[in-house]
């Protein structure tokens, strides 16, 4: 990755005015709509934004369900920003954030599948013109 990107997580209870000023954009954004139609904030959701100096250029974010699947949804890359590992990384970074989590589950466009293929999920079922992928989720070790 050639460019200087910081990750920054941001928990439920962390949400604040800069948080909102950061995330505001991509949920205004049309072409961010287009390609997550489905965008929420949520308020067990937790979130993950990737910048440039100030400047957030991704973000992603993990919803724990009661159920035991922990959701990773969101991944958004501005495009500039695109095929310079940033999604990889945020995929690696959600990844290695789950605890308590019997599955993990992703709901994404075909074309980002490969993304988390790499990780080990699997294609479990369709959702309209999306994939739903899963994989058990692995033990912490003692």
């Amino acid at each position: 990755m050639a460019k200087s990107i910081t990750t920054h997580v941001v928990a439920p209870a962390d949400r604040d005015r800069d948080f909102y000023a950061d995330i505001g954009p991509f949920f205004m954004d049309g072409a961010v709509r287009r390609e997550l139609p489905y965008l929420k904030d949520l308020p067990h959701k937790t979130w993950l934004l990737a910048k440039e100096g100030g400047t957030v250029v991704a973000i992603a974010g993990i919803i724990p369900h009661a159920n035991g699947v922990a959701e990773l949804c969101s991944l958004y890359v501005v495009p500039s920003y695109r095929n310079t590992g940033i999604a990889d990384a945020l995929v690696e970074k959600r990844l290695s954030m789950v605890e308590g989590a019997r599955v993990i589950r992703v709901v994404c466009a075909p074309a980002s599948a490969g993304l988390y293929a790499d990780k080990g999920m699997r294609q479990v079922a369709k959702r309209g013109s999306y994939v739903v992928l899963e994989r058990k989720a692995q033990k912490a070790a003692a």
